[in-house]
């Protein structure tokens, strides 16, 4: 019965489509046939008065804007900002997942591994990367910085700063 409803409105709507607009009281004469018809006529509703439809707007979503509508410039993902931090030599760093949650039920072990932070990948220091500008990107300088050991990696050659001590070789 409903598919032979759907049916109905499909060729209605068709052919609505096709005849001349023969219109009484701004309603097409297709739809004033379907209603004597059916006894009912289909809501046209619009999609944003449909709650589940509100609520899809107002999602938060974390993809990074290119060009933003004000002033055409690219914007950072604030998610990136509250959840990562960026170490002056590229590096991302974040906290482990439920630190807060539950810690009752946690042994002291794990409570102390949580509380420790963890290092993002190179595939997730990338694309980090990519969803924030610049100027997340420079190095910054805190007052009594927590992190200010781990801005330095001195014992990798390609992100270390001091010129390593010459050794003269044996002989």
């Amino acid at each position: 019965m409903l598919r032979a409803i759907y049916a109905g409105t499909k060729l209605l709507t068709s052919t609505a489509a096709a005849l001349p607009k023969l219109t009484v009281n701004n309603t097409p004469l297709v739809f004033k046939a379907f209603e004597r018809h059916f006894g009912w006529l289909p809501q046209r509703q619009n999609l944003l008065s449909n709650p589940a439809a509100q609520y899809l707007q107002n999602v938060d979503s974390r993809t990074v804007t290119k060009y933003s509508m004000r002033d055409g410039t690219r914007k950072s993902v604030k998610a990136v900002l509250r959840r990562f931090y960026r170490l002056n030599w590229g590096a991302w760093i974040r906290t482990k997942a439920g630190r807060h949650k539950k810690l009752w039920k946690k042994s002291p072990p794990r409570r102390r591994r949580l509380r420790q932070h963890v290092f993002c990948n190179a595939t997730q220091s990338r694309l980090l990367d990519k969803m924030v500008t610049s100027y997340w990107k420079r190095p910054k300088y805190y007052v009594d910085d927590i992190y200010e050991p781990y801005h330095t990696r001195e014992e990798f050659l390609f992100t270390s700063k001091k010129p390593r001590p010459y050794i003269p070789p044996e002989q």
